[in-house]
């Protein structure tokens, strides 16, 4: 992915302090640069604070050739709105930067920056507002908690949007028979986001599992076994494992992919006495991103959480609902991955047979059985051809009631949104109102504001909560 590059310039009017807002200035400047380094952006500085608009135009025109993420003006005091609509003419998002009043109890008004950040918004709303300019505002010193606490979202919601831009996914092997939900537009998907699906057919990807050298088959196969423990699973099945897991893992790194969806079955079992799901699982701990089920949505949907910072997302069902205690059971077949569990097993199937070696029909490998580990989570997945979203935050609860084999945790303590706490029946409720589609990305940790920057800056709607409610409900658009 590119590097995030974030503009900064500093204004100032000459009857407010021009030597104090220069000194703010530059040392934002260099807070922001060491910010950078941790939080992975390049920061494009002015040289210094002005209140001249043509020096500004001339700024603006230099940003053009940086391939700017965001730009941020610092109202070191209040400053001209001539400023403001130079730069919104940059076709970026911008950030309105305010400085904190160094006096407040007697003498001149230093700054009145905040006032100035005013009049900036107060522009971009009413006499700028047909072109639509979006914007932030920020306040204080860089390493205040109110400035990082609105920054760091932005940060990651910037990276998300600038990991779609142009990227490349994959469809392999199609969409299972009968799983409508999941189809999506190419259309919609490349006028929202710029994004591109290439589609492989299953046949493809397995003749060249077969035509692999048998020293590189061994050598992934010895590396597969050794990830987990394992049971019943023989050592021609983990040669022909790594024969999928080696040729999924190069087309997606040979043609740069963002992220695959893989049909996974039933093609998958009949073509080659395998279930896809700890190859899927194996790619997403691998740093990739793959949907089962050929779901494409949900692994544009996982790239997203991934570039926000949230390591390795999983792909649940909404399997079962438990109103006594409030608790939801989050499972799907065996595609976890080991970042997910304090233990797992590689084992075979429990609900997806194939025919052996042999020809005998049994349960196939291989799946991750694991219990998921008590971790806050997020659950998140665009929907509409991305122009909405479903977002919700929760608690997995580790191994504290029984569950069914496969990759499974019971999660409760939902919110939606980041802020309006639901009970398991009002997600429950609120999902099937909604006709939303049977998957949910899952990523480690708390991402709502990021998700909820990211929409805005995208002009995705979330769903709001459906009260639950006995009678019939239709979903509101």
């Amino acid at each position: 992915m590119k590097t995030l590059r974030i503009g900064i310039a500093g204004v100032w009017y000459d009857c407010f302090d021009e030597d104090l807002a220069r000194k703010l200035y530059q040392e934002s400047v260099s807070s922001l640069r060491s910010m950078g380094e941790e939080w992975e952006f390049e920061l494009v500085a002015a040289p210094d604070v002005t209140n001249d608009v043509e020096t500004c135009v001339a700024f603006r025109d230099r940003l053009r050739q940086t391939d700017l993420d965001l730009l941020l003006i610092q109202s070191g005091t209040f400053a001209a709105g001539e400023i403001i609509a130079a730069f919104a003419d940059l076709g970026v998002p911008l950030g309105l930067w305010g400085m904190p009043e160094p006096e407040t109890t007697g003498g001149a008004l230093r700054l009145n920056s905040l006032c100035g950040v005013n009049l900036y918004a107060g522009i971009l709303g009413t006499y700028l507002a047909e072109r639509n300019v979006k914007y932030k505002w920020y306040f204080g010193m860089p390493d205040t908690a109110l400035f990082q606490e609105r920054f760091q979202p932005t940060i990651r919601a910037l990276r998300a949007i600038r990991t779609l831009d142009g990227a490349r996914f994959a469809n392999i092997g199609g969409t299972p028979e009968g799983y409508y939900d999941v189809y999506w537009n190419d259309g919609r998907l490349r006028s929202k986001f710029d994004i591109t699906v290439d589609r492989h057919e299953l046949t493809e990807l397995l003749a060249q599992a077969d035509a692999l050298p048998e020293d590189e088959v061994n050598r992934a196969a010895a590396a597969i076994k050794e990830q987990a423990p394992s049971e019943g699973i023989t050592t021609d099945e983990f040669k022909r494992l790594a024969r999928v897991y080696t040729v999924f893992d190069r087309l997606i790194r040979e043609n740069d992919y963002t992220g695959v969806g893989i049909a996974c079955w039933p093609h998958f079992q009949a073509a080659y006495g395998l279930t896809a799901c700890t190859t899927l699982g194996r790619l997403n701990e691998n740093d990739l991103v793959a949907a089962c089920e050929g779901d494409v949505p949900s692994a544009i949907s996982m790239a997203i959480l991934k570039a926000m910072g949230a390591g390795k997302p999983v792909l649940m069902d909404l399997s079962a609902l438990d109103p006594e205690d409030d608790t939801i059971l989050l499972w799907h077949c065996g595609v976890g991955h080991p970042c997910w569990t304090n233990e797992c097993i590689q084992c075979r199937h429990t609900l997806i047979q194939a025919p052996g070696i042999d020809g005998t029909v049994g349960p196939a490998p291989a799946a991750f059985d694991m219990v998921m580990k008590q971790t806050p989570f997020t659950l998140m997945r665009l929907t509409d051809g991305g122009n909405r979203l479903l977002l919700a935050t929760g608690e997995l609860l580790g191994n504290t009631k029984p569950s069914p084999r496969g990759t499974r945790g019971w999660a409760g303590h939902f919110k939606m949104n980041g802020e309006d706490p639901v009970s398991a029946l009002e997600f429950t409720n609120t999902v099937l109102v909604n006709g939303f589609e049977h998957h949910f990305p899952l990523a480690m940790g708390s991402l709502s504001d990021a998700v909820l920057e990211f929409a805005a800056w995208t002009d995705i709607q979330p769903l709001e909560k459906v009260p639950y409610r006995p009678y019939m409900q239709r979903r509101s658009w």
